[in-house]
Order: structure tokens, then C-alpha cells, then sequence
């Protein structure tokens, strides 16, 4: 039995589905939104440079330096929990959207498919707050069991967000886990769309949401979206227990992994959490990294080279560029590499 993990960044949402934003959309996207907000005001006052990368916006926004005064830290975090509480309902939006006008494309199903066939052979690991994943494997997987559901994915044991009104059971699911087939793993190390938590402390319980009839509108009035912002240095938002647990599950399955799928990633410099996992997790394995990016090698390697040695053998960029055929490099390597 050969194990593969899928490493899904943001352009494997954007092959599935092209409404799902990359990061300078989603900038734009953030942006007309503020504008309509309450803190338009102060978002008016900050430096243009600054605001054309959502990355450095909300990297400014969250540390503290040192020509800050009081008020205008205030308001700086006023406009940051804004700008998370926007991106996790923009995503929150296109999940509820892909599922009512099943959106999915030929790709998407046919990787959801692929996997829901090798259920003990394929796990995923994801830097996306997206349910793009998890509604796919959910369409397949309902066919083998009409009680999985999306926290069977996280492998963490999270509380249904109805439990904060009915006497909903705490913990994996509503009945034991040994009677599910085994599920792949979905490990989402930046946080979802669907989770929600106090925000004060880094124990504290983290909720997950369906959307379905069950759950009323406001059933998570009070909680803050749990999502790891994108901003240059992540580490201080990597304190929560959960977190800890995912990251670590994560090195786990890269290091016991003989195919690794880097899909949509291209490694950015600032992502040293990242780059240190894989480093980490592979110092002592032979497992063949397939990147699929639409990148040239060429260009992919300025990166990669950092991460995985030059010249190393054991990275194929087979799958990246453009494809032939009018084919997506996503589509050829599903088509070829998943047996499609």
C-alpha cells in the first residue's frame, strides 16, 4: 500500500473552482468590503503600499510597533478582527454557494473520487480555510456511511456549534467512531471558515459549523471565526492546543508518507513554519514530491531549492507549467497520477 498526502495551498481551491480567490483577490475583494464598513475611516488613513497586499495589511495591523499610539493600536485592531471577520464569511459564502449550485468541477469530483476508493491510503494536509475539500469527499464518502460528517475529517476532537444550545454530544460525532470506515484526514493548519472560538484562551474550546437546518443563524453570536491570518510571521498564532496537534499530526503523515502532492503551493520565504515542517518531517525519507503548480520549473525551483536541497532528485516537476491539450496541470496530474 503505497500512503499519499495531498499539501493543498490556495490554488488547488482556485483549479476546483476559479470563484475561489488568490491572494491578490482576495486582497481586492477585502478591500471593497472594508470601504462599506464601519472602520472605513481608519482603513482611509493607512499607506497605500501597505494595503495593496492583504499579507503586509494585516501584518501591520497586528504588530506592535513602536511608534504606535494607544488609539491608534485600538483602532488598528478594531480593523484587523474586521478583515478576519470578513475573510472567514467570504469563504464561509462560496462553501454554502458551491453546495446549492453544485459548482464542483470534472476535477474535483474525480479527485474525491480517487479517494474515497483508497480510503487507507490517502490523507490531506491544507493551508486553505475553504470547505471546498470537505464537501467533495462528503458528496463520495455519504455513500459509504450517511453519518460521516465534517468532523470526521479534522481528526481533532472539536464540539458541534448546536451543542451550545441542545445537549448535542462533545467530541468527534454523535455515536462512536469504530463503526465509521476510516476517513482520510483533512488537517487544516491555518484554521477554517467553519470554526469558531472565544478567543481568549489558547485551551479554549473550538467549534465547528455544518450549515444546515439544525443550526440556527446566529448560533455562534459571541464567537470569533478561527482562522490563521495571513501575515508574514505566524507563530503567534499558533498557540492553540488544537493547532499544536494538527501541526503535529501533519509532520506525522509527511514523515510516514512514500508520495507527497504539493498542489498550488509555491512556497513563499515567509512561510518559514512550512518550510520547516517538510524540512523536518523528510531529513530522513525517500518519499517522491510531485509539485503541480502552474509555475514554470524554472520558476518554482527559486523556492523549492530552499526547501528541498538543489537539485534534488526526489522532487518531479512533471506536473508543472502549462499543460498540453488545453489541460490544467491540476487535471493532467488527477487524470495520470490518480488513475482517472
Amino acid at each position: 500500500m503505497t500512503k499519499r498526502v495531498f499539501f493543498l495551498g490556495a490554488g488547488f481551491s482556485k483549479a476546483i473552482d476559479s470563484s475561489y480567490p488568490l491572494m491578490k483577490e482576495l486582497t481586492d475583494d477585502i478591500e471593497c468590503k472594508i470601504e462599506k464598513s464601519s472602520v472605513a475611516k481608519h482603513y482611509g488613513e493607512i499607506a497605500p503600499l501597505i494595503k495593496q497586499d492583504i499579507e503586509a495589511l494585516l501584518t501591520y495591523l497586528s504588530t506592535d510597533f513602536p511608534w504606535k499610539t494607544e488609539t491608534r493600536k485600538y483602532a488598528n485592531l478594531a480593523l484587523y478582527e474586521e478583515i478576519i471577520r470578513l475573510i472567514s464569511e467570504q469563504f464561509s459564502s462560496l462553501a454554502r454557494e458551491s453546495v446549492k449550485n453544485n459548482t464542483s468541477s470534472t476535477i474535483g469530483e474525480n479527485l474525491a473520487q480517487y479517494a474515497s476508493t483508497h480510503l487507507d491510503e490517502c490523507n490531506f494536509i491544507t493551508l486553505n480555510y475553504d470547505l471546498l475539500l470537505e464537501n467533495l469527499l462528503l458528496s463520495k464518502l455519504e455513500r459509504i456511511n450517511t453519518e460521516i460528517g465534517f468532523a470526521d475529517f479534522y481528526k481533532y476532537p472539536m464540539a458541534w456549534i448546536g451543542s451550545r444550545n441542545h445537549s448535542g454530544t462533545f467530541g468527534f460525532t454523535t455515536y462512536e467512531r469504530e463503526n465509521k470506515p476510516n476517513i482520510p484526514a483533512i488537517l487544516k493548519l491555518h484554521g477554517s471558515a467553519n470554526w469558531f472560538w472565544a478567543g481568549i484562551n489558547p485551551s479554549d474550546v473550538i467549534y465547528y459549523r455544518n450549515w444546515n437546518r439544525n443550526e440556527e443563524t446566529n448560533i455562534d453570536m459571541g464567537l470569533k471565526p478561527y482562522i490563521i491570518p495571513p501575515v508574514m510571521d505566524k507563530n503567534a498564532f499558533y498557540n492553540h492546543i488544537a493547532i499544536h496537534a494538527l501541526w503535529q499530526e501533519a509532520e506525522k503523515l509527511l514523515k510516514e508518507a512514500d508520495e507527497v502532492y504539493i498542489i498550488g503551493f509555491s512556497f513563499p520565504q515567509t512561510d518559514l513554519s512550512v518550510k520547516y515542517l517538510f524540512q523536518s518531517a523528510l531529513r530522513k525519507s525517500n518519499a517522491k514530491i510531485y509539485v503541480v503548480n502552474p509555475e514554470t520549473e524554472k520558476t518554482l525551483r527559486v523556492n523549492y531549492d530552499k526547501v528541498f536541497g538543489e537539485g534534488n532528485r526526489n522532487v518531479c516537476y512533471d506536473y508543472s507549467g502549462i499543460s498540453e491539450k488545453d489541460y490544467t496541470v491540476t487535471e493532467r496530474f488527477i487524470a495520470e497520477k490518480c488513475e482517472i
